[in-house]
């Protein structure tokens, strides 16, 4: 249980503006390999269970600072969807 003095690491970022929409299982399996969609792992070390193969690792606390680069880099590349995943439920 997460200590209520300690402030989480996400306090230090502006809060979301908007809720982003879930992608299913379903959806995803699909487009795996056409090049239209990025998975982005945003868990820092604790892979455990593995993690999904061609997807990016890009920690959850280093997002929003690199949120532009990513932004360009998927605009250049063509892909059109960008799904993030923590692996939990």
């Amino acid at each position: 249980m997460a200590d209520a003095s300690k402030p989480n690491w996400h306090d230090a970022f502006p809060a979301p503006r908007t809720t982003a929409p879930i992608i299913t299982r379903e959806e995803v399996l699909p487009n795996l390999s056409s090049g239209d969609l990025l998975l982005v792992d945003v868990r820092r070390t604790d892979f455990e269970g593995g993690t999904i193969k061609g997807s990016l690792n890009l920690p959850a606390h280093s997002f929003y600072m690199n949120r532009a680069v990513l932004f360009d880099l998927c605009k250049r590349a063509g892909v059109k969807k960008v799904a993030f995943y923590c692996g939990k439920q």
